[in-house]
């Protein structure tokens, strides 16, 4: 009965300051501004994720659960890395690479890096009828943040999570940095392979270029994931609500393992239409595909993986990563 009450006393605790934190959010003007800087934090990680319509709160099982729910770091099996690199939109190419480990049987932790370039542009100084005007200067933006995540079990069903961002940011020569927080949840459900995840992205005080200020992007994201045919299959939605866009985000994913080797994997995301072009009428709306394989070596396990996606008019990206399995 003391044990009981004790699980009790804590999950009482971290519910009541879960709902003050996400009130106090709700009630903060930025929600409604519609606009925010570092949108560099909204792009996703991982091919996996990304092949699974970006529907990963309620899986985050593996090294890229810094970013999408840091409470999945508890179920990890021991030692995950990954580096992933992307041909993104046109001359922007990012890369991010992350490290998990597994702490005794009730912590982990994590740690990411994101990095993004744009590359470099002539200054157009003006337009001489339909002709832009160069000048002898460059534009350009490159984007940082490091991560570090932490996860401890409260119990058998849930798991809390928490990852600490620095931000840095250079456009067109000008500088900025801001800090931000993710708060996860992950509650393995009483229902055998349901779990469901809940993580509330980028809280923080936003970011500032000169005297020009703007709140970050502030995402709730809440996910349903069920396992089944021996673990080996499993379909996930996500539900993600904005702050700076008009549309919350549909997600469907899903993934098939076949004899622990071979993955493919499937999804799709909808905002206000599930249509691809009509994106500024009812919303946006891509297919997400991927497939991976992975080996034994020397006692551990080398992974490879690759995701293509296709936002409509954004046209199609690829997304690639190595993973070690320790």
């Amino acid at each position: 009965m003391k044990d009981n009450s004790k699980y009790l006393q804590r999950l009482t605790s971290f519910a009541v300051l879960a709902v003050i934190a996400l009130l106090t959010l709700v009630s903060n003007p930025v929600w409604a501004q519609g606009t925010s800087g570092a949108v560099e934090l909204k792009i996703p990680v991982g091919p996996r994720a990304i092949a699974m319509g970006q529907a990963f709160t309620a899986v985050a099982d593996d090294a890229n659960a810094v970013y999408w729910n840091p409470a999945g770091l508890n179920q990890l099996g021991g030692t995950h890395l990954t580096a992933q690199y992307d041909v993104f939109i046109e001359t922007v190419r990012y890369d991010y690479f992350a490290a998990a480990t597994k702490l005794g049987n009730e912590a982990a932790l994590g740690l990411g890096v994101k990095l993004l370039s744009t590359g470099t542009e002539p200054e157009i100084t003006g337009v001489v009828g339909n002709t832009p005007v160069t000048g002898s200067g460059t534009v350009g933006e490159n984007y940082m943040d490091i991560d570090l995540a932490g996860a401890y079990r409260l119990s058998y069903y849930f798991d809390i999570g928490l990852t600490a961002k620095y931000i840095s940011k250079t456009l067109s020569g000008t500088s900025a940095s801001t800090f931000a927080a993710d708060l996860g949840v992950l509650y393995h459900s009483p229902i055998p392979h349901l779990q469901i995840g809940l993580d509330l992205q980028n809280m923080g005080p936003g970011i500032k270029f000169d005297q020009v200020s703007d709140p970050l992007p502030f995402t709730i994201k809440l996910g349903v994931a069920y396992k089944m045919f021996n673990d080996d299959f499993v379909l996930d939605y996500d539900l993600d609500i904005p702050t700076d866009d008009p549309y919350i985000v549909n997600c469907l994913g899903g993934e098939y393992w076949y004899k622990d080797t071979l993955v493919g994997r499937f999804g799709y995301q909808f905002a206000g239409s599930i249509d691809q072009n009509q994106y500024g009428i009812g919303g946006v709306a891509g297919l997400y595909l991927g497939a991976g394989v992975k080996i034994a070596a020397f006692k551990d396990f080398i992974g490879v993986d690759y995701a293509w996606t296709n936002t409509g008019f954004l046209g199609s990206n690829h997304h690639f990563a190595l993973d070690f399995y320790f």
